[in-house]
């Protein structure tokens, strides 16, 4: 567990926890405009950009109630957070190549555990925002049609920025498989954790600490 609570602090509590508030919320400096321009540039851009706008209502008007009820916080995350993750590559890819290891059961519990914790990152960020924002950089095309890269910056309450990107990929529709925050991979970062659990316990110990994990939060 020591490697995994290293990656989650590397990323808490800015790096990863508010890149996963920004994905959906953190642009409420955005004017309609600027959202509707920005949109218009890239199917993966509308995804990450329209999202947002979204949202912003619900941070103006329900920002307090967002901070102390869960159920209504649950609910807002399954319906602008879950729909855009493809949680099914980002875990094949976390995981790394004991993915191959892992017989059917232990996918499905690996996919089921990294999906909590993410949302469980996810959900403390929402609590915690305190009127960052970020602004979206034009699209550009990547070498394959499948694949996309929605670029931002990051912009701290203090005035400091950080680069943030999506990487999303076309899966019946464009989901994001990757964050990269200041250069580094949310995927690249766990996959280390992943490997050192999977040396110590094998796929299961790895569940286990998930799942550990995941009851403290």
């Amino acid at each position: 567990m020591n490697m995994l609570k290293k990656v989650l602090g590397q990323f808490t509590p800015f790096k990863f926890k508010h890149a996963m508030a920004s994905l959906l919320l953190a642009s409420v400096s955005l004017t309609s405009a600027n959202v509707a321009r920005a949109a218009d540039e890239h199917p993966a851009q509308d995804l990450v950009v329209s999202s947002t706008s979204k949202l912003i209502d619900v941070l103006k008007e329900e920002g307090e109630r967002i901070k102390t009820d869960k159920a209504f916080l649950d609910e807002q995350i399954d319906t602008y957070v879950v729909p855009n993750i493809d949680f099914d590559t980002m875990t094949k890819l976390a995981v790394g190549k004991a993915w191959r290891q892992a017989d059917e059961k232990q996918r499905v519990d690996l996919v089921v555990e990294f999906r909590s914790l993410l949302l469980n990152t996810y959900t403390n960020a929402l609590t915690e925002y305190s009127g960052e924002s970020i602004e979206f950089q034009p699209f550009k095309p990547e070498n394959r049609d499948d694949r996309a890269v929605v670029r931002s910056v990051f912009k701290q309450s203090g005035g400091s920025t950080v680069p943030v990107l999506y990487k999303l990929r076309e899966k019946d529709g464009w989901l994001i498989y990757d964050i990269e925050v200041d250069q580094i991979s949310l995927v690249t970062s766990y996959r280390t954790a992943f490997s050192s659990e999977i040396e110590k316990g094998g796929i299961d110990g790895l569940i286990q600490t998930m799942k550990d994990k995941n009851a403290e939060s």
